[in-house]
């Protein structure tokens, strides 16, 4: 199978609860790939749950938010976590790069 990332940019609306938080830990830890999110030039593994928190916790109203999702079936995984955040968020835009091999991978 081949990996593929894809991304997608989010504008943060409300600050983020603590449930929230936990449902977006979970799926990234479900995920068969990775699940970064990138604000403010900090970058962070959202399957962590401590530097999600602290991540998500300076994350302001109005900021821009990068969802990465690398792996497979990432199209499924991109969109339930933007689905998670859309009473706090509205999306943007969606870009999408395939890989054309295994060995690329997506560097914090």
């Amino acid at each position: 199978m081949m990996k593929e990332i894809i991304s997608t940019n989010v504008i943060v609306r409300n600050k983020f609860n603590m449930k929230k938080m936990l449902e977006i830990f979970q799926a990234s830890k479900q995920f068969n790939g990775s699940t970064f999110l990138y604000c403010n030039h900090k970058a962070v593994d959202a399957s962590n749950l401590p530097k999600l928190v602290s991540f998500l916790l300076t994350v302001k109203p109005q900021t821009t938010l990068k969802i990465i999702v690398e792996g497979q079936e990432v199209q499924k995984q991109l969109e339930s976590i933007s689905n998670m955040c859309s009473n706090h968020v509205s999306v943007v835009k969606i870009t999408q790069k395939r890989f054309l091999n295994t060995s690329e991978t997506f560097q914090l």
